[in-house]
């Protein structure tokens, strides 16, 4: 009888030690946590515009580029993790004007809270820019303004003038008011108007140049 118990106790030692140890994750320490990832927030997939938009056209007619060597961006930017309501993005084949890009959201503060959010992390270095720094931020040079309600990025492969392009954008229609303009030369720094306080140093009224 004892021998028939000692190996019952044996057996049951033997088990209890071969039996898998559980992994205690970390989803398992976080109580009431409940993460359905099939609807984790991912970047949208942009749908593909199929022909340039009128604004895109008017603009090339004004900055005399050929329409044939302008094509669709469908690339993903940062403004598009705020969902604009617009987009509107093109790559240039000719000329200094390399891209186009232009973002539009329901109102002014969201527009400006993603202006802002795009400065925290922006250029290929992902620099933070605060109003008035001057940093080097890219090589290729650019324009960045904030509208009312828009965002709007034009880069550039060589030297240009900024207030010839933004007057071309306000001819073409986009309206006097800017709030801020950020541009940088190739390789250079960054320049700064706020618009937003000093209306003295803004290109507020389209004048063909």
């Amino acid at each position: 009888m004892k021998f028939y118990v000692s190996v019952c106790i044996i057996a049951i030692f033997f088990s209890c030690t071969n039996k898998q140890e559980k992994v205690v994750r970390l989803d398992d320490l976080v109580s009431g946590s409940e993460i359905d990832y099939s609807q984790k927030d991912t970047f949208p997939e942009i749908e593909k515009v199929k022909e340039l938009s009128f604004f895109v056209k008017k603009m090339c007619d004004s900055l005399q580029i050929n329409k044939k060597n302008a094509e669709i961006d469908s690339l993903f930017d940062f403004p598009e993790r705020f969902h604009p309501k617009k987009i509107d993005k093109v790559i240039f084949n000719q000329g200094n004007l390399l891209v186009y890009k232009h973002w539009k959201w329901s109102d002014s503060i969201k527009a400006t809270q993603v202006f802002f959010n795009w400065l925290d992390q922006f250029g290929e270095t992902k620099k933070s820019l605060v109003v008035g720094d001057e940093l080097k931020v890219s090589k290729n040079g650019f324009i960045l303004l904030l509208q009312d309600k828009s965002i709007v990025f034009l880069e550039f492969g060589s030297t240009f003038k900024p207030i010839h392009y933004i007057h071309k954008l306000t001819n073409c229609g986009f309206g006097k008011h800017w709030k801020y303009i950020v541009y940088q030369q190739p390789l250079k720094k960054t320049n700064w108007i706020d618009c937003s306080t000093d209306t003295t140093k803004c290109p507020l009224y389209p004048i063909d140049k």
